[in-house]
């Protein structure tokens, strides 16, 4: 976890509408690398979310930020229920994007203060 530090979701969002979205690329990119961190191994891949996000038109979006929160929520509550996680799906098909990205941060900022300070950081 060497690498992983909160960041700001007020930042996030204000710099994502300062770019017209644009920012969000990374946002999604960096809280994939910050889960795959966690995890220890890479379930969360940007180019299999690209390439099957454009084949579904979209579709395999959704069901990437709903596994992501699932995952996610699981890592920081031990809450494997698979219903709780189904609006990130449904926000995410509706454009609301930046609700589940918020939310996911949080996850991953909750998982890091859960965490603590590891030895000899």
């Amino acid at each position: 976890m060497s690498q992983i530090t909160k960041k700001s979701i007020f930042l996030d969002i204000l710099f994502t509408i300062l770019t017209f979205g644009l920012f969000n690329l990374w946002v999604q990119l960096r809280q994939m690398i910050d889960a795959n961190e966690i995890l220890g191994k890479d379930d969360f891949s940007a180019f299999k979310v690209l390439l099957f996000s454009l084949l579904t038109l979209g579709l395999y979006f959704s069901w990437h930020e709903y596994s992501m929160t699932r995952t996610l929520q699981y890592k920081v509550y031990g809450d494997n229920d698979w219903v709780k996680p189904l609006w990130t799906a449904v926000a995410t098909f509706f454009g609301l994007w930046f609700l589940v990205d918020s939310y996911q941060q949080s996850l991953l900022n909750a998982y890091i203060d859960r965490a603590g300070p590891r030895k000899g950081h």
